[in-house]
């Protein structure tokens, strides 16, 4: 246990430091949004590519792994939808996209970091994709369900059209074409020219660093009140998620060594994407910020315990 913490300590310290910077005026707003644009658009795309970009394709592409996360992650989803039923529509599926959708890119990927790079950061990657590509445009696609129902302003907008808009901007994020030149270059072999390949490695290692301390600054300045609504959610993202992927790798038959990081992923806490688009939505956040703060704060312990359960160590 005690070789865990020395790989997890410091990643959520960093999460620390961001937050009392916020807490204490020491970063300001503006500044805050410039750490969160710098890992956005330039360090995290470039640890995604030299992570995809030097393993074969058939690593990113694991049936098995891709069905059990997304099967665990749909019914978990459900379920925060059927157990919020007497909610407004838009309230509730913002609650399961909560319950479902961790901080993978800004700490998932840093925290495996740690760990070495053996091969396992494209599991990483898997589980991220899972998330922006499905979990995330079903999720849109039950919010404009929501404000259609509700007669919203851009009602008089075809449905499909605003869906296929939004999955549109998904696919131009800096994350996923960073992800999709990586495949590109692992498919066909290429290598960059040895300056360019510096220059994306000094990008990549910034990420982990800059995208730790973002999550804590974009915290700080959050107000906190738990209640059951919180309890609930952090109940079902940081215990309920992993176990039922768990069960679903081992139902599925995932390899150990994928189905492990798929856990991992699942036990991540909440990311900062559901406040901002259930805000986007006109949502009632203060549960999600709520349990976006205190949740990434317990995930210190609970995504250490489960580090330890599986037994996953350093390369």
């Amino acid at each position: 246990m005690l070789t865990v913490l020395e790989v997890t300590l410091p990643v959520f310290a960093l999460v620390l430091c961001g937050w009392i910077a916020a807490r204490r005026r020491l970063l300001g707003d503006v500044g805050v949004e410039g750490i969160n644009a710098f890992v956005f658009w330039f360090a995290l795309p470039a640890m995604l590519f030299r992570a995809v970009s030097a393993h074969p394709v058939s690593k990113i592409a694991d049936v098995r792994f891709f069905a059990a996360f997304l099967l665990a992650g749909a019914v978990l989803y459900a379920g925060v939808l059927w157990t919020a039923r007497r909610r407004p529509a838009g309230d509730r599926t913002a609650l399961a996209f909560s319950a479902t959708h961790g901080n993978v890119g800004y700490l998932g990927l840093p925290l495996l970091a740690q760990f070495g790079d053996d091969g396992r950061l494209p599991a990483m990657v898997m589980a991220m994709i899972a998330d922006i590509c499905v979990l995330i445009v079903g999720t849109i696609v039950l919010f404009e369900f929501a404000r259609s129902g509700a007669g919203g302003p851009d009602g008089e907008i075809p449905l499909h059209r605003r869906v296929g808009a939004a999955l549109g901007g998904l696919l131009r994020t800096p994350l996923i074409l960073g992800i999709l030149c990586g495949l590109v270059f692992s498919a066909t072999g290429a290598r960059l020219p040895e300056a360019a390949d510096s220059f994306v490695r000094l990008l990549a290692q910034a990420a982990g660093p800059c995208a730790l301390f973002a999550i804590g600054a974009s915290l700080g300045g959050r107000t906190v009140v738990v209640d059951a609504t919180v309890r609930g959610l952090m109940l079902a993202k940081l215990v309920l998620h992993p176990l039922l992927v768990g069960a679903a790798m081992w139902a599925f038959g995932a390899d150990p060594t994928l189905a492990a990081i798929g856990v991992l992923a699942a036990a991540l806490p909440t990311a900062s994407n559901t406040y901002i688009l259930s805000q986007r939505y006109g949502v009632d956040t203060r549960a999600i910020g709520s349990a976006i703060v205190v949740g990434t704060f317990t995930a210190a312990a609970t995504v250490s315990f489960v580090i330890w359960l599986l037994q996953l160590k350093p390369a």
